[in-house]
């Protein structure tokens, strides 16, 4: 079955989400007061501090996301038979690769202040800067540690891991015809997925302590790739797993499975995951703040991953729908999917956009006003306003220069197809007459 696959608009809408989620919750690196731990921890004991917690820390989905056009891309390539699975893994090692060094630019250079290193944790520790955000910030020639540079992750990690290890997999798992055998491939990705969530926990009580020793003592390569498995913030364990439940969606698209068995095996899976980590919420509470930039610990992670399994299950549902519902209208919104379309970007330049604003504008025509948690907050808001600005302006050019922009040049030239997200027109007016 060859068929012409169109771009799963609904896919852009729920990334679009989690980026206007990321820039609203990065209001809280403009507020220039802090909480200490002890602070925090009582602020924690409210219920809809721990629910905004939660939503802050949904970065898993970009994973979830990320696995699901894998699927759905490489399930294309593998069809067509001009693309051989040694070409199929090359790109998307490559594609990943260039994603995590994106994200090492970012950390180093672009990426926001934070608190906190492997001896004194958030919100506690020392600042840790990177090299233009943290100067503009303090006026000041600011240089990473080799914390930042070496041992932290980033969110863009978690996206060219994702990237890599999913569409390497997959890739494997489709050779010799086996992309036919449909029902087989998704057990096999979901026991995979499975093992991976599951397997966290222990390996994060075995391993994270001799990854803090490797940092500590300066044994950079096995801090490194130790960190690449179980270190902060954003590590293969447990987002590959993440990446891998997104596969499974990825292939439903793809061969078109009903909505009724994707929805009632999503609901089953995700809900089961969800119960659980409300239940070991409940029964061991919130882990410590201090621990908020380090892995997931259990009950975060089969909370938040039931929850993505169910978001996904109800955008799988909405999309297969034949009636143009309510909330598929809601799921087309071109102001979503906009930021969708450009993740990338609005991750990597937010930091450096909103920071130069506040030093040489608002801080001098306003001095003090960030110490206000309110007012930081209305500047985060007001952000996305300006970033709606400058992406609905970069759209009259097709978005040349942006990130996906250069990394869609890129894997085009590597896959030999023409990429789907530089037909900028064409992906946000597909429903204009």
């Amino acid at each position: 079955m060859q068929q012409k696959f169109q771009r799963i608009q609904e896919l852009d809408f729920i990334r679009g989400i989690a980026i206007l989620v990321m820039l609203a919750f990065h209001s809280s690196y403009y507020w220039d007061s802090t909480m200490s731990s002890a602070e925090m921890n009582i602020w924690l004991s409210n219920p809809l501090a721990i629910f905004a917690l939660f939503i802050g820390k949904f970065a898993g989905i970009f994973a979830v996301i990320s696995g699901a056009a894998n699927a759905i891309s490489i399930s294309a390539r593998v069809e067509n038979k001009k693309n051989k699975i040694r070409g199929i893994i090359y790109s998307s090692f490559i594609a990943g690769l260039w994603i995590i060094f994106i994200g090492r630019i970012h950390a180093s250079m672009f990426n926001h202040t934070i608190k906190g290193d492997l001896v004194t944790p958030y919100p506690d520790g020392p600042e840790q800067y990177s090299l233009l955000v943290g100067s503009i910030q303090t006026g000041e020639l600011q240089f990473p540690s080799e914390f930042i540079l070496i041992f932290k992750n980033t969110a863009l990690f978690v996206i060219g891991m994702s990237v890599m290890c999913s569409g390497v997999f997959f890739a494997l798992l489709s050779r010799k015809n086996n992309h036919e055998k449909i029902k087989r491939n998704m057990i096999v990705i979901g026991t995979v997925a499975t093992i991976v969530v599951l397997a966290t926990e222990p390996l994060k009580i075995w391993l994270r302590p001799i990854w803090v020793n490797y940092a500590l003592n300066h044994q950079y390569v096995k801090g490194f790739l130790l960190g690449f498995l179980i270190g902060d913030s954003y590590p293969f364990f447990p987002y590959a797993g993440f990446a891998f439940y997104g596969m499974i969606f990825g292939v439903a698209y793809y061969h078109q499975i009903d909505r009724k068995k994707v929805a009632k095996i999503g609901g089953a899976v995700g809900g089961v995951y969800l119960i659980s980590g409300i239940i070991l919420l409940i029964i061991l509470g919130h882990p410590d703040i201090t621990e908020v930039f380090q892995t997931l610990s259990i009950q975060w992670n089969l909370s938040q991953i039931g929850s993505m399994i169910l978001v996904m299950t109800l955008v799988y549902w909405v999309h297969f729908d034949i009636k143009m519902s309510k909330i598929k209208r809601i799921f087309r919104s071109r102001f979503v999917r906009r930021f969708g379309l450009q993740t990338l970007t609005v991750f990597f330049l937010e930091p450096i956009v909103g920071t130069s604003i506040k030093a040489y504008v608002l801080d001098k025509l306003f001095p003090g006003w960030s110490i206000h948690l309110a007012l930081a907050f209305v500047y985060g808001l007001s952000l996305i306003f300006l970033w709606f600005l400058i992406l609905r302006g970069w759209e009259e050019i097709g978005f040349i220069g942006s990130l996906e922009w250069i990394t869609a040049k890129v894997l085009g030239w590597l896959t030999f197809r023409e990429p789907t997200r530089l037909k900028i027109k064409e992906n946000l007016y597909f429903d204009s007459e």
